[in-house]
């Protein structure tokens, strides 16, 4: 079957019946029949073209495939009608309005991605080229990559939402706290002494918050640098000068850390502890964590919160960080005795048989293998968490409410007592701590950290951003999870069932199309306000 012959079928055909029905009026100039029936009446011509077409043995018809399981005639028949209706109706609707020839260019892209996506999709799924655990593996790994897109897309609209600027320059601080805590993860895999054990697999927990730590910290003052000697002096100047700059920065910013750390590619140190798939016992244990952390935040919260804000009036950042250094103390202490409670409870609620012990080589039900790896359940249920922590931070909080009425006019909020300088600096240092969370997260599932590793990244979080709506929160965090697993499912369930060779290697290419295609449909985004009245 030949790609471009049969693209073209649905092409003539959508334009051919789009313009005929377009043009058939009644006396009132009133369309003599509605889009919707229109687009019908084009899906059916098309399933009855291609079935006959591939009947008569030409290369204008196919059936992806879908001959084999349900015969010629159906498989045909089926393939043009899932292909030719969406077809049918988006030409039909976008002919029933006014239709320029720029419109007719748009609705002939639209007409290929439909072809592609649809046509690739049949194609790979009518004869499996990959198991249910396969496709499984995808989608899991796609859900681990969009949860480290979405909190660098976070940065990217954070940002946007107050200053109305793409700060470009966002990816390299991604890079300097993953390069940066690359040197501490180093040291902690190192033994103390010849052959005995490192400290980031005696203590895999501490060493994960100390390289945390580090990768955020020098994020934060890479990106308050960034905004005080960069954007800051510029904040009055036309859009188009400090988009240059952040472009300016972010070269800077490479060649500055290649000067610090050397070109070469380090090959981030694995942790022990993540390792393999994920186990019972460890997602009992992610349940124990996450009972403490909740209980212990409102409790400390409850008892200690105000009475720490009057003993210390004037230092604002105390209060939180006592009470986050109690809930640390906390999850250290107790997890690990009430892993054990839970994994006890486990194994009396769900007894495991001796035959099914045996087949598996366990002994209890907290062995038992999930189908997801430890590493990419952590990637997911942090990048999840913090987001979740960001989302109520600017929805709950004082300095939420704050950047929501700079976001909305700063003029006026200066007038109302809001220190707009302060907001946006801290702006910056929220954006900034997901980005270097994002990186250590990087780091461990691809296991490796270069002066450029935040380039890529950087562009297919800001394509996250604009999927989901550039300035709008939730929208970064479903822009980021979406990409993520449309570039990781694209490949083998879009390309491969074309025949197109090497279709992996092609996941970028699905990524910074899907960009240009929000650009050019949907500029707002997913979930975006109205672009010409809010952010112009």
């Amino acid at each position: 079957m030949s790609l471009t012959s049969n693209v073209l079928l649905y092409i003539i055909v959508s334009y051919g019946l789009g313009y005929l029905f377009r043009n058939l009026k009644n006396p009132d100039d009133t369309p003599k029949i509605n889009w919707q029936m229109a687009g019908v009446i084009i899906g059916v011509t098309c399933a009855v073209a291609n079935l006959g077409l591939a009947l008569a043995g030409s290369s204008f018809g196919g059936a992806f495939n879908l001959d084999q399981p349900l015969g010629p005639i159906i498989g045909n028949l089926g393939t043009g009608l899932l292909i030719g209706l969406p077809i049918g109706m988006i030409a039909a609707y976008d002919m029933s309005k006014r239709f320029t020839i720029i419109d007719a260019w748009l609705l002939f892209f639209k007409i290929a991605i439909i072809y592609v996506v649809i046509g690739g999709s049949i194609s790979s799924l009518a004869v499996p080229r990959y198991t249910t655990e396969q496709w499984f593996d995808f989608f899991i790994f796609g859900l681990a990559q969009g949860g480290i897109y979405a909190l660098i897309a976070l940065g990217y609209t954070l940002v946007y939402g107050i200053l109305f600027m793409i700060n470009f320059a966002h990816g390299e601080v991604f890079m300097a706290g993953a390069f940066t805590a690359f040197f501490i993860a180093r040291r902690l895999a190192e033994p103390a002494v010849e052959g005995g054990s490192a400290y980031l697999d005696t203590n895999p927990f501490m060493s994960l918050v100390l390289i945390f730590a580090v990768s955020m910290i020098t994020s934060t003052v890479v990106a308050v640098l960034l905004e005080r000697i960069a954007y800051r002096p510029l904040r009055r100047a036309p859009r188009l000068v400090p988009l240059i700059t952040a472009i300016g920065a972010s070269f800077f910013l490479q060649y500055t850390f290649r000067g610090f750390y050397g070109s070469g590619v380090q090959a981030y140190p694995q942790v022990n502890a993540l390792k393999g798939d994920l186990q019972v016992a460890d997602f009992m244990l992610f349940i124990a964590l996450l009972l403490i952390g909740l209980i212990t935040y409102f409790a400390t919260t409850l008892l200690l919160s105000n009475r720490l804000k009057k003993a210390l009036p004037h230092l604002g950042w105390a209060p939180p960080t006592i009470i986050g250094i109690i809930i640390l103390l906390a999850l250290y202490l107790l997890s690990s005795p009430l892993q054990s409670v839970l994994v006890s409870g486990a194994n009396i609620a769900f007894p495991l048989a001796p035959e099914m012990a045996t087949e598996l080589e366990i002994t209890t039900r907290g062995e038992y293998e999930l189908p997801i790896s430890r590493i990419q359940f952590v990637i997911i249920t942090s990048s999840i968490l913090m987001m979740l922590g960001l989302y109520t931070v600017v929805q709950r909080t004082k300095i939420g409410r704050a950047m929501r009425a700079v976001a909305e006019d700063k003029d006026v909020a200066a007038l109302m007592g809001v220190d707009v300088d302060r907001v946006i600096t801290m702006t910056f240092v929220m954006g900034a701590m997901l980005a270097g969370a994002a990186g250590v997260l990087y780091a461990l599932i691809f296991r490796q950290v270069h002066f450029f590793m935040g380039f890529l990244p950087g562009l297919k979080a800001f394509t996250a951003a604009v999927l989901g709506g550039i300035g709008n929160i939730p929208g970064a965090m479903l822009g980021g999870f979406f990409l993520g697993i449309v570039e990781s499912l694209g490949p083998s369930l879009f390309l491969e069932g074309l025949g197109i060779p090497a279709a992996y290697q092609l996941k970028d290419v699905i990524a910074f199309t899907m960009l240009v295609l929000v650009l050019i449909f949907r500029p707002a985004g997913i979930m975006g306000v109205d672009l010409s009245k809010k952010k112009a």
